[in-house]
């Protein structure tokens, strides 16, 4: 029996040895999940941060962009902007406090910068054990606008079609809008310039440029004679004998690929041929028939009785002749507005669009040449900076609403004169209607390429254009996919003018 309870004891000594080490070891396992739990905690408010905090960021930005849209407001108007497209952006978020956003305009490096902080204070769940009851998040966005400068060539269809269903209208509407954005309250600006180039069947570079020594004012160029059955006979010369009438400013299309290039005009048919309409078969009449043909530009009467185009290339008709009419002479066909050169002057740009008129056949080919040339920095207009300068980004706008067409005409010329003269005399390489319209869309081609390898970004319409191959055409124009536009409604092209005045801001985030 002293065994028994000697074991006994034994064993009782030895539960409360091993109760005492549990006590311990549950002690020790308590001290142990504690920086556990406290770890898990921190885990949480800082996962519930990080959330708040990409909230947070992504509404400064968006505020930034937002206010930053137009520089030219005061400080108080872009906060209140700001205001708005922070809290759409941020939502409502638990255990933060309500945000703050605050705006700064500065000037950085030369750029018009708006600086926008935005604040959150975030409370914790847990870290707050260890006396971290909240965390003030920040975020900062800084929206600048370059002021490095930029060229921009507007070129606009300004043919017949363009007075159905309002669509000048709706051009100059869009024109106006860009213009105004670019500018904003500015009245002139000595980083932006802006240039306008309307085009029909011809473009109109300006009378005042009769002097100008990329005119052809000796013949020099061969499309100058082929008017005239004398070799010693041009445009020009015929200009110049007619008594009450003078160059109104359109040129003829140079020869080949230098129609749609930026060749400097220098000699023979690199130079500019004054655009002559010649006085056809008729009696001065307004439509005139002869052996059956029909002709709508007799303004003189015929000096010959011979072959139709001896009565209408016969030069001596011209010498002091007077043409009494106003809707027929050397100038028919040439309808279109002046262009304008680069400008750094608002009102100048808002004058020319407003004066844009729709009159006459498509050639798109000579616009885009022309919108080249005035935005190059060589003659005939020097305007323009050098090409490729990273300061100076060079810019075309460029609109149509239809395919390169010619006026067909029952006689022997096959169409009314354009800066590719008659049908008939093949200046496209065929008096064939389809040849000629095919060269024309493959010279329309050559004159993108053209613009876009002289480093000039395009912008493209093809407005309500229902010819696949010109919209193609013009789809193929633009710098890339995104800068290619088929307006359906003259709200959406006001709406898509809108779009490209804010990219030309030259908005940027730069942090």
């Amino acid at each position: 029996m002293k065994w028994l309870k000697a074991k006994l004891t034994a064993s009782s000594s030895l539960n409360g040895i091993a109760r005492n080490e549990s006590g311990a070891v549950a002690l020790m396992l308590g001290l142990a999940m504690l920086p556990i739990a406290m770890a898990v905690g921190v885990a949480v408010d800082h996962g519930n941060q990080v959330d708040v905090m990409t909230k947070l960021q992504a509404a400064t930005d968006a505020a930034a962009l937002a206010a930053g849209k137009d520089f030219d407001k005061s400080e108080e108007e872009m906060q209140a902007v700001a205001d708005q497209f922070f809290f759409a952006n941020f939502g409502e978020t638990s255990n933060s406090t309500a945000p703050t956003i605050s705006v700064t305009k500065d000037d950085a490096n030369g750029n018009e910068c708006l600086s926008v902080v935005g604040a959150v204070t975030v409370k914790n769940r847990f870290m707050k054990l260890a006396s971290k009851d909240q965390n003030v998040l920040t975020a900062e966005a800084e929206a600048c606008r370059a002021t490095t400068g930029m060229e921009l060539i507007l070129v606009f269809d300004n043919t017949g079609s363009m007075n159905n269903y309002g669509r000048l209208g709706a051009l100059k509407e869009a024109a106006t809008h860009l213009t105004n954005i670019l500018f904003g309250d500015k009245q002139s600006s000595e980083t932006l310039k802006i240039g306008i180039v309307p085009f029909s069947s011809a473009v109109n570079v300006g009378s005042e440029y009769a002097s100008a020594n990329w005119i052809d004012k000796t013949g020099a160029a061969a499309y100058s004679k082929l008017n005239f059955k004398s070799s010693t006979w041009h445009n020009w010369k015929a200009w110049n004998k007619i008594s009450n009438r003078s160059w109104t400013g359109c040129v003829e299309a140079r020869q080949g690929s230098l129609a749609v290039d930026d060749t400097p005009p220098t000699t023979g048919d690199t130079l500019f041929t004054p655009f002559f309409a010649p006085d056809e078969p008729g009696n001065s009449q307004s439509t005139s028939e002869v052996n059956g043909n029909q002709y709508r530009n007799s303004y003189l009467p015929d000096s010959k009785t011979n072959s139709l185009d001896n009565r209408q290339r016969h030069q001596g008709k011209y010498k002091n002749a007077t043409v009494s009419t106003t809707s027929r002479g050397p100038d028919r066909g040439c309808s279109v507005q002046p262009l304008t050169p680069l400008t750094g002057t608002k009102q100048t740009i808002l004058d020319a669009i407003g004066s844009m008129v729709a009159s006459g056949y498509t050639h798109i080919p000579e616009g885009i040449g022309w919108g080249l040339r005035v935005i190059s920095p060589g003659e005939p207009f020097t305007e323009g900076t050098e090409f490729n300068n990273p300061k100076i980004p060079k810019v075309m706008i460029m609109l149509t609403d239809g395919e390169n067409t010619f006026d067909s005409e029952s006689n022997h010329n096959d169409s009314t004169y354009t800066a590719y003269g008659y049908l008939d005399q093949a200046r496209l390489g065929s008096s064939n209607y389809s040849s000629a319209i095919g060269a024309m869309n493959n010279l329309t081609a050559e004159a993108c390429n053209n613009v876009k390898n002289a480093g000039v970004t395009v912008y493209s319409f093809a407005y309500q254009v229902y010819d696949t191959t010109a919209k193609n055409i013009m789809r193929n124009c633009a710098s890339d996919p995104e800068k290619f536009f088929d307006p359906p409604s003259n709200t959406q092209l006001v709406q898509y003018f809108e779009q490209i005045a804010d990219e030309l801001r030259g908005l940027y985030l730069s942090k």
